[in-house]
């Protein structure tokens, strides 16, 4: 039997442990199935070590439930981070990295056999030159390392680069550290200097996005070089994991629900939208010379998607709503048409009575923001009749569970004169 321990083996087990108690939560040890009980129980004594008192539970039908809660606003910088910095290593991992980091402080341009040397004659363990060279590559591209050529050999040196020297503004390292994405960078570099957060609180916070910085690094690094990527995605609704070849292209982040989104292109023409939190793992793959033809022609779409359906050919469907805004009073309504509306035009009909419309692909993506609008919407309109006869149907529906019969009353009557100014 493995003896339990709190290092990381694999990130990606314990980024979906820490999703599903984080964004789902209330679930019990014999609701996830994915993997063994012995599994379960080791990935949640981590996160309770990691996250502290973050972790709740309660006693339920089913037994205990365990969930993260986390106020945002209250917090001084992400809890998640901590799940970046453990790592599992090996005894020899521990005792390469100080001699190595010893043996090049004192001394540059030395070869691999010379560091070898330098090695085995301080440490217990007989080191093989392989072993090492490994270890001095991985240091390499960490880029704490730097290597030049001499002749057929490599000369490695200590990078005498340090952040320390570049005066980082502290205000802003944190500013960086808690909103933007890699922000886990900012959090090392603010262990290393002590540096607190003492005046910052975010109310809006996609914390929970950080787990998912591995991939997007990957998926950015393969935009930069033009190059396709093969994803490993979980399909939520089935619960299985497929493999697509596709050509990423740009990152979508939502500014409503914090999530991300890479749009790419697959082997057929059309653009695919793939959300972060479902991809598991990416491989970078060669170069597509058509990167720069399509990423244009996605630009243009854009020009008539409310989110993220994107087919360039379709013919933008019309979309209007009528809504009763109080002029002196409801202000924020117009700030939000203007912030929210993406493209759309809002033109005053009478006294508080305004019109917005707007030419998108898919008039089905603004169901969701629209039924934010309840109770001031007058009446909508539009060449996606389907559309329309849902969202009348489901205040319909809404209505009739709370027993509102003069609101269905005006419901119907509001459709059957929909076609009236």
């Amino acid at each position: 039997m493995s003896e339990y321990s709190e290092l990381i083996k694999n990130f990606g087990r314990i980024r979906d442990y820490m999703r599903e108690f984080f964004v789902f939560g209330f679930k019990t040890r014999n609701d996830y199935n994915r993997k063994s009980k012995r599994t379960y129980d080791n990935e949640r004594r981590r996160i309770e070590n990691y996250l502290g008192d973050l972790i709740k539970w309660e006693y339920g039908e089913g037994g205990k439930k365990i969930f993260i809660s986390v106020d945002s606003s209250k917090i001084s910088a992400n809890p998640f981070y901590k799940a970046y910095k453990s790592k599992s290593l090996t005894d020899n991992d521990i005792v390469l990295h100080f001699y190595i980091l010893d043996i090049l402080s004192g001394c540059d341009n030395l070869s691999l056999d010379e560091i070898t040397y330098k090695i085995n004659d301080k440490a217990d363990t007989l080191f093989e030159p392989q072993t090492v060279r490994n270890k001095l590559k991985e240091y390499t591209e960490y880029g704490i390392i730097s290597t030049k050529k001499d002749k057929k050999s490599y000369l490695y040196s200590l990078n005498k680069c340090y952040f320390e020297d570049f005066a980082f503004p502290k205000d802003a390292l944190i500013f960086f550290s808690e909103t933007a994405p890699f922000g886990v960078i900012g959090s090392y570099i603010n262990d290393r200097i002590n540096n607190k957060n003492n005046k910052f609180r975010f109310k809006h916070n996609f914390i929970v996005n950080t787990l998912e910085d591995n991939v997007l690094l990957d998926v950015i690094s393969a935009i930069k070089e033009h190059k396709r990527i093969m994803i490993e995605n979980l399909s939520a609704r089935e619960n299985v994991l497929s493999n697509f070849d596709i050509l990423p292209l740009m990152i979508y982040v939502s500014v409503q629900t914090g999530r991300r989104y890479v749009i790419a292109q697959g082997r057929k023409c059309r653009f695919s939208v793939y959300r972060l939190d479902y991809i598991k793992n990416v491989k970078i793959l060669e170069k597509d010379d058509n990167f720069e033809t399509l990423q244009t022609s996605l630009k243009e779409c854009f020009e008539t998607s409310f989110a993220t359906a994107l087919v360039h050919d379709g013919r933008p469907e019309h979309f209007e709503m009528t809504l009763f805004i109080n002029e002196e009073k409801e202000d924020f309504i117009f700030q939000r048409l203007e912030r929210e509306g993406r493209g759309g035009t809002v033109k005053k009909l009478r006294r508080n009575i305004y019109k917005y419309s707007n030419d998108v692909y898919d008039t089905n993506e603004l169901s969701p923001w629209i039924k934010t609008f309840i109770g001031r919407i007058v009446k909508i309109g539009g060449d996606n009749q389907t559309v329309i006869a849902r969202f009348y149907k489901d205040i319909k529906k809404m209505a009739k569970m709370y027993d509102l019969n003069t609101f269905c009353k005006t419901a119907e009557k509001t459709e059957e004169n929909d076609g009236d100014e």
